[in-house]
């Protein structure tokens, strides 16, 4: 009975004695679990992770403006870097809109709903950052003359009577001495008589004159934002001015002598213009357009040389233009008509026979005139294609011709080598 009670007594020990082993050895693999994770985070956390970049859309705003944009999927988050330059305003689940503040970069991130990403780089600037005015300006004028003249001028003289009109007025056409008689500068046609007697003598003068005239001129001019820029197509014409000597009359022995002194004056396609950008859209513009020609038909005969006058069409004005887009800043339209009628009271009122007594002048001028003026704002960063004139050289060795003496033939055998 004692041995048996022994006997159970050691097995119960061997039991309590074999649990704490098992869980000392659950306890070890536990911890060599727990080493091996943190060696690994240890490892994890040593390799540098590579970062992901998305491709870049760049947005280019003036201050004031906005960007809307919509995706393709829903909008999960988005965030800005810098509000005060821009901000993002959700208008939907899949539409913003990017609203330009103040001048400046910033970034802009939008996540969407699908894992994707799209980066954004907002550039604002002012309107009128880099930017140049090109403008281009058309001047178009129709001109119809019509001229006609119809005169008539009788001569009557006998023993003792003398009645003349128009170039026979006075005697001053006919030699006393041999009775020539000597016309002045009349119309295209004229016709004289004297009825195959010797006491009447008429003349007839007869002239037409229908012109037209057109002018067309397309100056362009470029220049920077609120800077003056001119052109002048055209010439320098002389005219002599006269000058006064004063009360004491001329100096030195020469008293007869008046000097005289030439004046140049501009003539031609000329163009003036100062320009600033309001903004993006609009553009104020002081434009001085003119477009002058020489007309000697009403020039003035100085010492036997003829100084001309100058038909001149100018406008000069200061409007609000929209850039790209063309306006009319001036036009006219006229018409001149003018009928003037010559002759003897009374007689030049008799019908038919008043034609005999008078002469008649008719003159109709029309005149058409429209000046466009078009400004378009140009960036000498990245100029339109229009606006780049590429030249090729004449050669791809320009200096070649100067040194072709100095260079040796190809077939020239070398130099010989003196020992």
């Amino acid at each position: 009975m004692k041995s048996l009670r022994r006997t159970r007594t050691t097995s119960f020990r061997e039991v309590r004695l074999k649990v704490p082993a098992q869980l000392a050895v659950i306890a070890l693999g536990i911890a060599a679990t727990m080493a091996v994770a943190g060696s690994a985070r240890a490892q994890a956390g040593s390799t540098a992770i590579p970062l992901q970049s998305d491709p870049i859309t760049r947005v280019d705003l003036p201050v004031g403006r906005a960007y809307p944009l919509t995706t393709p999927v829903t909008i999960s988050k988005v965030s800005i870097t810098n509000s005060e330059i821009a901000d993002v305003v959700v208008i939907s689940a899949r539409e913003i809109v990017i609203n330009a503040k103040a001048a400046g970069e910033t970034d802009a991130l939008l996540w969407l709903a699908n894992g994707a990403r799209q980066h954004f780089r907002i550039a604002v600037h002012s309107p009128s950052d880099r930017l140049q005015i090109a403008l281009y300006i058309k001047i178009a004028e129709v001109r119809r003359d019509f001229l006609r003249n119809l005169g008539t001028s009788g001569l009557y003289r006998n023993a003792g009577t003398r009645a003349g009109t128009g170039t026979f007025q006075s005697d001053n056409a006919i030699n006393q001495a041999t009775g020539k008689i000597t016309l002045p500068e009349l119309g295209f046609g004229t016709v004289l008589t004297d009825f195959g007697t010797k006491h009447l003598l008429a003349l007839l003068s007869v002239e037409e004159q229908n012109g037209r005239a057109r002018t067309l001129a397309e100056p362009n001019l470029l220049a920077g934002n609120k800077d003056s820029a001119t052109f002048l197509a055209g010439g320098e014409i002389p005219i002599p001015v006269i000058q006064s000597t004063g009360a004491g009359g001329g100096g030195g022995g020469g008293g007869n002598v008046v000097p005289v002194t030439i004046v140049f004056k501009e003539f031609g396609i000329r163009l003036k213009f100062n320009a600033e950008i309001v903004s993006d859209s609009l553009i104020k513009l002081h434009v001085s357009p003119e477009v002058s020609s020489l007309d000697f038909t009403n020039g003035v005969l100085i010492s036997g040389f003829r100084i001309p006058a100058l038909r001149t069409r100018r406008v000069e004005t200061t409007v609000d233009v929209p850039r790209d887009q063309s306006m009319i800043i001036s036009g006219l339209f006229s018409n001149e008509q003018e009928r003037v009628r010559t002759g003897i009271p009374y007689l030049m009122d008799i019908p038919i026979l008043g034609a005999l007594f008078s002469s008649t002048r008719w003159q109709n001028n029309e005149s058409e005139l429209l000046v466009v003026v078009t400004p378009v704002l140009v960036d000498p960063r990245d100029p339109r294609p229009q606006d780049i004139l590429r030249l090729l050289p004449d050669t791809a060795l320009p200096a070649r011709d100067a040194i072709q003496k100095k260079l040796q033939p190809a077939n020239k055998p070398p130099s010989p080598i003196i020992r």
